[in-house]
């Protein structure tokens, strides 16, 4: 027998629904989570290279990662989500 297919499955299946709530979020938040963990620029120069104070960078990320949180919570049937 093969390895368990249902493992690869869950990770494809996982990794959509990450692209598609990457896809929604809103640009200003997106492009924060993309530099920092795709680009894999330090926030400082983030900052720097937008013109930005490092704080505002920081609450953006913060805020595209709650959002994405929500997002695949939602899709896997809020199995994890608090409070809402």
């Amino acid at each position: 027998m093969s390895g368990p297919p249902s493992h690869s499955t869950e990770e494809a299946r996982e990794r959509q629904i990450l692209i598609r709530a990457m896809q929604r979020l809103p640009r200003r938040y997106r492009d924060f989570f993309v530099l920092h963990r795709f680009a894999e620029m330090p926030l400082e120069l983030i900052a720097e290279h937008l013109g930005i104070e490092t704080r505002v960078v920081e609450t953006r990320l913060a805020a595209a990662l709650v959002r994405l949180s929500r997002a695949v919570d939602d899709a896997n049937g809020g199995e994890a989500s608090e409070g809402s």
